[in-house]
């Protein structure tokens, strides 16, 4: 049941693309998230502020199994975090960094990313031996410049980058140094949910792999 550092780090070197799904119901999370599967999108993410989010991981990790690794998004407590492990998270995302969670993480056995953004930010959260440091929000800093100008001095850590990431700029992205990219609205548009256009995922999500060199 338990992945180990080592093996998440394994996977996004492998498919380097975390779909973030963020829904108005449980259900739309969930269908929406299978369509990004369907596109060949093997590293899910789901946001906690989805009503029924606890449920959506669960339900994804019986119906794929190790085939996806499927992780929370946006905890921020350790309650969260409890609930997101029993409910079969492989992984807890943070937007933050929080020593407490981290231990909690350890504790538990599950990966934690943990969100940075300055460079000593970044620095401080990549010495908490954490496999991945997610830089959020990338956007509101520059962009792949910002990434750039991070990786260059910082080139050790294994950055994903959340916030803003799009097929505009995820090639400009891994070329600045990325390790990953986590995209969310751009993959999962406000419409396509209203919509139900889970089709219009699909494709998207096989154009953002494609991208991203995922062969």
């Amino acid at each position: 049941m338990f992945m180990k550092d080592a093996e998440l780090i394994e996977s996004v070197a492998a498919h380097r693309v975390f779909a973030v799904v963020r829904a108005r119901s449980a259900e739309t999370a969930l269908r929406a998230a299978e369509a990004a599967i369907v596109g060949g999108i093997k590293l899910v993410e789901v946001a906690l502020a989805t009503p029924g989010s606890f449920r959506v991981i669960s339900d994804l990790r019986h119906r794929y199994g190790d085939r996806v690794c499927v992780g929370a998004g946006s905890v921020t407590n350790h309650d969260q975090m409890d609930r997101a492990i029993k409910g079969g998270a492989q992984f807890i995302s943070m937007p933050h960094t929080s020593a407490t969670l981290v231990e909690d993480c350890r504790r538990s056995l599950v990966p934690p990313v943990i969100g940075a953004l300055t460079p000593t930010e970044v620095a401080t959260a990549w010495a908490m031996g954490v496999p991945i440091v997610t830089l959020f929000p990338a956007s509101s800093m520059g962009g792949p410049e910002y990434v750039a100008a991070i990786t260059s001095r910082l080139s050790d850590i294994r950055l994903a980058v959340a916030g803003g990431v799009g097929s505009e700029n995820i090639v400009d992205y891994f070329n600045a140094g990325a390790f990953a990219i986590s995209v969310g609205g751009r993959l999962f548009t406000s419409g396509d949910l209203k919509n139900e256009n889970y089709a219009a995922i699909a494709e998207r999500a096989r154009g953002i792999i494609r991208l991203a060199g995922v062969v």
